[in-house]
């Protein structure tokens, strides 16, 4: 009786609570039909209304047609919600509005301007606080373009009265409301009024319901005024909003609550007499009841989870598993109850296992371990196993519940994680990297034991900062805090430094000290780590190897020798410094070969080694080209000895060798071959000028004068060869090589003009040499050679901007005989154009004028032959 009864009344309010609770929902998702059906409505009408506004501006939407405020009027005149049409230009100027309390106010800062400003066709913006007169609104606005650009936006706006309509025609009470949501969680609209915007893209509509199904209801909490409601709502077809309907709960159910009552009145004397007679069954069947229940839960969550569920009865054996086991393992159901699980565990890690699990039963307590569990393709992954036993009233086990979670990723990150922490603690021990973290704020450092061993304090010490500093040797701290300063400056957190350290018993070390600034701390405020090295011995080889090479490079220098290697493989070269200069470069770390190549003179370059003979090894050691220096221009010779380095097998890879400027050693013996033929030149020309100085003297005069001018021209000769063979190659003065050189042609036809200036040995017997060869051509063929021919030689000395010394010397022949060119190059032009111009350094030039012969030289003097005359 009792439980029919129960049933019987449970059932009646049961039913007819959820028939008011259906109804109510019914009501709620019919009522929010309706508020979709009327948005969809007024965003079309809305829509069409907007469209006819864009085709009635025109193409200039500043300057709207006459009467088309008043048609707009007329069009939006039957719309709820009194809406009101804005078109604003996109200098944020209105230019037609239907308000007539409008006052001009810049929208461009509002989403539903800068929406279509930014591409949108239509949008509909959030709740908004009217600007003009502080009511609650919501806009629709319309992207106008114009000669597809952008021109504007044609905006209607409505108020709360647009839902009120809707909400009065659904007869809902006070506690009930209507409104409309976009789908990005924004409050559109609501009646009766909400206190303001509201973001509602976290709750739980959003969050839950919609991401379901477009439509349906709910119970939920209002976010807004905090009544408990019954929500229905719906996805607005066409737009992207969402209508919504809220029954309030308490008003919906108050008649249901008022029956019950009534029911209850009249059941519970009944029940409380059956009850206090089945009260002792009622329980136990209750308590089986929960336990059918909660083993069904269990089931199902143990089913839901990832983990593998599992379990046992009291004594251990276990009797049930989840069916993520078995799609693992690969085993059949039921297979695995009783001690068969042992079956699927790692061989190495069952002894430890079974151990825990025998412990746990006879303990009664938690169980955990880790062990291997083979999957159904034969490998194995670590998992976390975890058991609790079940008690029941009287304290005893009834059951046991376990899981087993995969940990096999985070075994491996983990062991990886040993791995590399052991590599960096070997990595740190083998660098003897001393490591510290310094507090900026607080100026206090954290040291490692390394980091105290190198400065000499005890391991488990803490120094403070300025006891570190202590060692520092003087002005190394102002040094090191200038160079921090300007890292920070450039923005930059990394600092490298090496430092000189004093200590106490006068010990000088170097330490490399590497920090870093922690990301927003400066040179005032946060936080540094950093390692410091110990670099002394490293420091104390450089010195010595800088040493080692300074004395190379002076040896070097000394002798005039330059070094280089070279890369066969790539075909670059590295050399000393002297290199660069023997070559008339700029100083740089490498060059490629072709630049060098370029250098050589055309007639000596199959002299030099190429990639061939590279390569192959067999290009010759001892080598002497010419170059024609990039700077200066000036022709060098240049000899080069070269040894080749072999790898393992034997192919050469690298070059190494010297280069010395060996251009006085050929000059010297190229002048002394010159000598040589000069000699034999002079004997045979210097018969030639007798006889050309006979003839002359002795023409169209008598044999007595005759025989004393040819005399005395004579000794004038043998004069000019005395100051060229007699002085012991020592300095001469221009002026007084040239005059000797001539003192056997016709002074008075001879005309000498320029300053004074002294020539170098070799530049003096040149110039001797050049001035007789052109004095006796002069004689023979040019303007000396008849009574009204006259020389003359100028030579000036003059610097330019770039504060180089030019020598201008000319020889100019003027009234002799018509010139013509000679047909072959003889031993006086080959002295002339080569000798003199390689010996000054510069350029000769020779030009056969029909009225006379001109020789030029241009050289460019160097210091050391540009001194003042003696």
């Amino acid at each position: 009786m009792l439980l029919v009864l129960i049933a019987g009344t449970a059932y009646l309010l049961t039913a007819s609570y959820f028939d008011t609770k259906r109804a109510v929902h019914d009501d709620a998702s019919s009522s929010s039909q309706v508020v979709a059906a009327n948005a969809k409505w007024a965003f079309e009408t809305a829509r069409q209304t907007l469209l006819r506004v864009d085709d009635t501006l025109g193409a200039d939407i500043s300057a709207p047609p006459p009467g088309a405020a008043e048609q707009l009027k007329e069009a939006i005149s039957t719309l709820p919600g009194q809406p009101r049409i804005y078109v604003v230009d996109t200098a944020g100027t209105t230019s037609l509005t239907t308000d007539e309390q409008f006052k001009p106010i810049d929208v461009r800062d509002r989403e539903y301007f800068a929406a279509v400003a930014a591409g949108e066709p239509f949008h509909v913006s959030a709740l908004l606080v009217s600007r003009l007169n502080g009511e609650q609104i919501f806009t629709i606005s319309k992207r106008i373009e114009r000669n597809g650009q952008f021109a504007g936006a044609a905006i209607i706006s409505f108020n709360s009265e647009l839902l009120e309509e809707v909400w009065q025609s659904l007869h809902l009470d006070r506690q009930s409301t209507v409104g409309l949501l976009r789908d990005d969680g924004q409050l559109v609209s609501r009646y009766p009024p909400p206190p303001g915007p509201q973001d509602l893209s976290q709750y739980i509509l959003f969050t839950t319901y919609l991401p379901l199904a477009p439509s349906g209801s709910y119970d939920a909490v209002s976010p807004t005024d905090g009544v408990n409601r019954v929500v229905g709502y719906r996805r607005v077809p066409g737009t992207n909003l969402v209508a919504l309907a809220s029954v309030s709960s308490d008003n919906a159910f108050a008649s249901y609550w008022a029956a019950t009552w009534g029911v209850l009145a009249l059941v519970i004397p009944a029940l409380v007499a059956l009850v206090l007679i089945a009260w002792g069954t009622f329980r136990l069947l209750r308590a089986d009841a929960r336990q059918r229940e909660a083993e069904a839960q269990f089931r199902v969550f143990a089913e839901a989870m990832p983990n593998h569920v599992w379990s046992a009865r009291p004594d251990g054996k276990l009797d049930w598993f989840n069916s993520g086991v078995y799609r693992y393992s690969g085993r059949s159901e039921g297979t695995l109850d009783g001690d068969n699980w042992t079956s699927i565990i790692h061989p190495d890690d069952l002894p430890e296992a079974g151990k825990r699990w025998s412990a746990a039963l006879q303990d009664g307590t938690p169980y955990e371990v880790q062990f291997r569990i083979r999957g159904a393709d034969g490998s194995y992954r670590w998992y976390l196993t975890r058991a609790v036993p079940l008690r029941n009233a009287r304290g005893a086990i009834s059951k046991w519940i376990g899981t087993n979670t995969d940990i096999d990723d985070e075994k491996a990150t983990l062991t990886r994680l040993a791995e590399s922490e052991a590599r960096l603690r070997l990595a740190i021990d083998a660098g003897q990297l001393a490591i510290w973290e310094l507090d900026i704020d607080a100026l206090q450092i954290t040291p490692s034991p390394a980091l105290n061993r190198l400065y000499g304090f005890p391991e488990e010490a803490t120094p403070t900062l300025a006891e570190y500093q202590s060692r520092y040797a003087p002005g190394e701290a102002e040094r090191v805090a200038a160079i921090s300063a300007a890292a920070v400056a450039r923005g930059e957190l990394d600092l490298e430094v090496e430092m000189k350290h004093l200590w106490p018993d006068g010990t000088e070390k170097w330490l490399l000290i590497r920090s870093q600034l922690a990301p927003g701390s400066t040179l005032s405020s946060g936080r540094a780590i950093g390692v410091v090295i110990d670099v002394t011995e490293r420091r104390r080889i450089e010195d010595q190897l800088r040493r080692s090479e300074q004395r190379f490079r002076l040896s070097q220098h000394a002798a005039g020798i330059a070094s280089l290697e070279v890369d066969i493989a790539s075909g670059t070269i590295q050399g000393s410094e002297k290199f660069w200069d023997l070559w008339g470069l700029e100083q740089r770390d490498k060059a490629h070969v072709s630049l060098f190549e370029s250098i050589v003179v055309p007639e000596d370059r199959d002299v030099r080694s190429n990639d061939q003979t590279r390569r192959a090894g067999t290009a010759a050691q001892n080598v002497e080209y010419r170059i024609r220096r990039p700077d200066t221009g000036e022709l060098r010779w240049l000899s080069r000895h070269m040894e080749f380095i072999h790898d393992e097998a034997g192919e050469p890879v690298t070059m190494f060798g010297v280069v010395q400027d060996i251009t006085e050693q050929k000059e010297a013996h190229a002048r002394q071959e010159m000598l040589t033929h000069e000699l034999s030149h002079r004997i045979k020309n210097m018969l030639a000028m007798v006889s050309a100085l006979a003839t002359q003297t002795l023409r169209d005069t008598t044999l007595e004068a005759g025989k004393e001018a040819l005399i005395q021209r004579l000794g004038a000769l043998g004069t000019a060869h005395d100051a060229l063979l007699g002085r012991n190659w020592t300095d001469a003065p221009m002026q007084a090589v040239i005059a000797a050189a001539t003192a056997h042609l016709p002074s008075e036809r001879i005309a000498l003009s320029g300053p004074s200036f002294a020539l170098s040995p070799k530049m003096a017997l040149s110039m001797a040499l050049a001035v007789n060869e052109l004095g006796t051509n002069a004689l023979k063929y040019g303007a000396l050679s008849n009574e009204t021919g006259r020389v003359s030689i100028d030579w000036s000395v003059e610097t330019n901007e770039r504060g180089e010394r030019t020598l201008t010397w000319v020889w100019r022949e003027t009234g002799g005989p018509p010139v013509t060119p000679p047909t072959r190059r003889g031993f006086g032009s080959l002295l002339i154009k080569r000798v003199l111009a390689s010996d000054f350094g510069g350029e000769v030039d020779v030009d056969y004028a029909p009225d006379g012969l001109v020789a030029t030289l241009s050289a460019t003097l160097e210091q050391s032959d540009a001194g003042a005359a003696r």
